[in-house]
């Protein structure tokens, strides 16, 4: 029963995890077909660098990064600072995904 309490949190940060790493290959798939078709631009010049210089590495940044770092929530042990800072993240991700359904649905 100790053992369950203990992975309780670990659980849910994976959880979190995997919830960041959703947003951010929607995040990925929504900026991609914005700049495209011309209806957006990427606000983050490192990332516009990247996306102009390949978008194999604009994919393995915007989906590679959230992927590692749920290998590490794996790995470290879960503390409350670290659910505070993924549950930002998440909000983050989740603002910058209304912002691309909002421009999506002016476009469409």
């Amino acid at each position: 029963m100790s053992i369950q309490i203990l992975s309780q949190p670990r659980n849910s940060l994976l959880k979190a995890g995997i919830l960041l790493l959703s947003l951010a290959i929607l995040d990925s798939f929504f900026t991609d077909f914005g700049i495209r078709n011309n209806h957006i631009q990427e606000a983050n010049p490192l990332v516009r660098f990247i996306y102009d210089t390949s978008i194999i590495g604009f994919y393995t940044i915007k989906i590679g990064l959230p992927l590692f770092l749920l290998y590490i929530f794996t790995k470290i042990e879960s503390k409350p600072f670290l659910h505070i800072l993924v549950r930002f993240t998440i909000l983050f991700y989740i603002l910058v995904l209304i912002l691309h359904i909002v421009w999506i649905s002016f476009t469409l």
